[in-house]
């Protein structure tokens, strides 16, 4: 470590340079008390020496700073003088601020004067305006006390113009009250003129027309003048629009028939029209008749401004009520009435010619319903046929009647003849085969009516598709009521023959000849209509009679051959009708239901192809036929689908009442056997009940057919829910059995025929035919292995039922057990039409 004063000098260098020392030594060492002393030393030594050095280079430049010290007196003294003058620009500024300030009050003084002037002046031209409009509205009052309201008007419309600066002025506010007063008043007055010089009043049942004689010639006070001063106060148009106002009711309210009190008599003189009033209806001759006197005191006994806003404002109005409610309602629609049409022309030409030579409104109303005439007679006979269905349905009671349907069918049989009479060993054969001909011919249907026509059959097969795939959806076919009548499955239907025609033809080998015989036979049912189809085919009938009558007749007033072919329309637009709203009445009818609605529309379907018969002895039938076939095919739709829509109707409730049942599962534990049970007996009910009710509505064949429907569905699904369940205990076949049995016993709903076999045979099969197959699966719950084997082998069993439905319901019915599988095995060596 270097010494004391060696580090001392070293440090007090760096303190001057403002460095650190650069001796490694010095930074690496320690300082310690005894360095201070000697750097202080150094310190002070430093200090003097600069000191010195200063003073030392200063002597040499003390002249520059006396100069300095002269510059700077100088400045203080110019300082001293610039604050003396500023302080006189600033007194001289006050000054002039004063001067300015005291040329603006001048300036202030001479503004007020000039303005206390001006005013002066104005205030005299206001005195003198006052004072003119003054005198101005004293004589506009001086004249409305003497009564001279037209002078009154005319003085106010020249105040108006002539001082039109007065609304400028500060008088204008009370000018204009004092000019408005005047005006109100003398407008009041105007029009309590122009009310009392054309009074429209109504008293009790009796309502006037009255008119001033002054009204009209070259009197000067007339309503044409009161308007004309009217329209010097203002705009008269609110007041003649309340004049024409009052003259339109007085003239349209007793000529509609919507009033409470209509137009009974009427009096017209040079100055009035006098009404009389009642609650009835006027004829409609006086209604033209007061119409023609209205526009004869019109032209006569008012002025003509008046007149002319009456006519453009009433008369459209008033021709139109004439065509909506007097000529087009009192048209004639009867053809035995048509001659009064000839007099309702007249009445309405005669108001016609009257507006055409006074050039007044109102004649296109009249020329559009003469040029429209025949359209509006066939719109009104559409209207009254539409009215005629309507009434008709509605005032229907449900009262019902027998009807029958006959169809009849011609069938032509041969009958063979040899020469040689030993050669007749085989006529006994084509008698059989002629015999099994007509039989076939007899249960073919015919036309539209046949059972497979009515969609039955789509049903039956659906139904069977349904249980041999295990699947028993509700079906929905519109085609349902297609099987309407089913002639060929009714054993009461009448069969009547009667020879027509006997013919002999030669055969070509010359050895035989053939006898052509022509049989025909009649099929007939009853069944049950109500009122309405009468109504509906009368209504119809009239229609087409009338087009005959129109076609063969001539009218001066219509287009007969025209008006023929429109009428031709309105039986389709009937029908349409019928089919629009019979649901609505028939839904809503305590005693009527789709099933009616199905019958009525048939017989309406069926008297129509009557009528389009050509051998209907009726005029209508040619000119008709081509217009009812759409019709016809409509209505038979028309019934199909309200058929449809009750058998769907009662198929759902049967299907809702037997899902009571929840598929027969644990159907000997209680409550759940009392609920299949109670599900069982309602849909036996059920079905027993839509019998009883359709019985004396549907013929006996259709009535088969639909509880047969409706058993089918049943059974099938009884079917469907035992071959589902994968284990049946014998008390369950047992309680199965008796279930079945118990909707078995249905089958006496159904007719039994003995014709065939002598014995009465049951003809359910014929409407439900899985009812074979429903039977067999009774025998198959209450049977043993060796009995359902011997059915399955040597019955018939496989016509019914496939190996697989019933394979599994053995192994549901019988334990696992060395005959089971004799049994099974048995069935699956013999395959049956199913398995094919």
């Amino acid at each position: 470590m270097p010494d004391d004063s060696t580090a001392a000098a070293s440090i007090c260098n760096s303190i001057i340079l403002g460095t650190y020392p650069q001796s490694e030594d010095i930074l690496t060492s320690e300082l310690s008390a005894q360095l201070i002393p000697p750097l202080l030393t150094h310190i002070s030594e430093t200090r003097r020496a600069l000191s010195d050095e200063i003073r030392a280079t200063s002597k040499g430049e003390a002249g520059d700073v006396d100069q300095w010290i002269l510059q700077a007196r100088r400045a203080q003294e110019d300082i001293a003088r610039c604050k003396l003058e500023s302080q006189r620009i600033v007194q001289e500024h006050n000054q002039l601020r004063a001067l300015r300030d005291q040329a603006t009050d001048y300036q202030y003084k001479v503004d007020l004067l000039e303005a206390e002037i001006d005013f002066t002046e104005r205030l005299k031209q206001e005195f003198d305006h006052i004072a003119l409009v003054s005198q101005s509205l004293k004589g506009v009052e001086d004249l409305i006390l003497q009564d001279d309201l037209f002078g009154a008007a005319e003085k106010l419309h020249q105040l108006e113009s002539d001082t039109p600066h007065i609304a400028r002025s500060k008088a204008s506010i009370l000018a204009r009250d004092l000019k408005d007063e005047l005006r109100l008043k003398t407008r009041v007055n105007l029009e309590a003129k122009l009310n009392s010089q054309i009074q429209v009043q109504r008293d009790g049942q009796t309502a006037s027309l009255e008119v001033q004689a002054s009204e009209i010639g070259d009197a000067s006070i007339n309503s044409d003048s009161i308007l004309s001063a009217l329209r010097q106060v203002g705009d008269p148009q609110d007041v003649l629009e309340a004049l024409i106002e009052k003259l339109k009711a007085f003239i349209l309210n007793p000529l509609r028939p919507s009033s409470r009190l209509k137009l009974a008599t009427y009096e017209v003189g040079p100055y009035s029209i006098i009404l009389r009033l009642s609650k009835d209806s006027p004829s409609f001759d006086a209604v033209f008749n007061f119409v023609s006197d209205l526009i004869e005191f019109l032209q006569s006994s008012i002025s003509k401004t008046v007149r002319a806003s009456a006519v453009s404002s009433i008369f459209p109005d008033l021709m139109a009520l004439l065509v909506t409610h007097w000529l087009t309602p009192t048209l004639p629609t009867d053809l035995t009435m048509l001659s009064k049409l000839d007099d309702i022309r007249q009445q309405m030409h005669r108001i016609l010619e009257q507006l055409k030579t006074l050039g007044w409104q109102g004649q296109v109303e009249l020329q559009d319903w003469e040029e429209s005439l025949n359209r509006v007679w066939l719109n009104k006979r559409k209207a009254t046929i539409l009215d005629a269905v309507r009434k008709g349905l509605a005032a229907s009671k449900g009262v019902l009647r027998k009807v029958e349907r006959v169809e009849k069918q011609v069938l032509s049989t041969e009958m063979h003849e040899l020469e040689d009479s030993t050669d007749n060993w085989d006529a006994s054969w084509d008698d059989e085969n002629n015999e099994h001909s007509a039989s076939a011919d007899i249960s073919k249907p015919t036309d539209d009516d046949d059972a497979s026509g009515w969609g039955f059959d789509d049903e039956d097969d659906a139904g069977e598709k349904a249980t041999e795939d295990k699947d028993m959806r509700e079906k929905k076919d519109e085609d349902d009521g297609e099987d309407a009548w089913g002639w060929d499955e009714d054993r009461p239907v009448q069969i009547k023959s009667e020879p027509t025609s006997n013919s002999l033809e030669a055969r070509p080998n010359g050895g035989k000849k053939v006898k052509v015989t022509d049989k025909e036979h009649i099929l007939s049912e009853w069944y049950s209509i109500s009122e309405v189809p009468d109504q509906m085919i009368d209504i119809i009938s009239q229609e087409l009679s009338d087009a005959q009558t129109l076609q063969e007749a001539h009218h001066t007033s219509l287009n007969t051959t025209l008006l023929s072919r429109g009428l031709l329309a309105l039986p389709t637009l009937a029908l349409a009708m019928f089919r629009a709203t019979a649901p609505s009445y028939y839904g809503a009818s305590p005693s009527l239901t789709d099933i009616h609605r199905y019958n009525d529309s048939l017989y309406i379907a069926e008297q129509l192809r009557i009528i389009c018969s050509p051998t209907t002895n009726n005029t209508t039938s040619i000119i008709s036929a081509p217009n009812l076939d759409a019709d016809i095919q409509a209505m038979e739709k028309f019934a199909r689908l309200a058929y449809s829509k009750e058998m769907e109707t009662q198929r759902l409730i049967v299907w809702d009442l037997l899902e009571g049942a929840q598929g027969f599962t644990s159907c000997t534990q209680f409550p759940y056997s009392q609920e299949i049970e109670n599900a069982v007996l309602s849909v036996i009910d059920r079905v027993r009940v839509l019998h009883a009710e359709w019985e004396p509505i549907l013929s006996k064949s259709h009535l088969m057919q639909s509880t047969g429907a409706i058993l089918e569905m049943v059974v099938g699904k009884v079917i469907y829910a035992i071959e589902d369940m994968d284990d049946i205990s014998e008390p369950e076949s047992q309680r199965l059995t008796t279930f079945c049995q118990q909707i078995a016993a249905l089958d006496d709903l159904f007719p039994h025929d003995d014709t065939l076999t002598g014995h009465p045979v049951s003809t359910t099969p014929v409407y439900v035919p899985i009812w074979f197959r429903f039977q067999y699966l009774i025998q198959i719950l209450e049977s043993s292995l060796v009995d359902i084997k011997y059915l399955w082998t040597e019955g018939e069993l496989s016509l019914e039922f496939s190996q697989k439905e019933v394979v599994s319901l053995i192994q549901a019915l019988f334990a696992e057990s060395r005959h089971r599988r004799e049994a099974i095995n048995s069935i699956l060596a013999k395959k049956g039409p199913w398995d094919l």
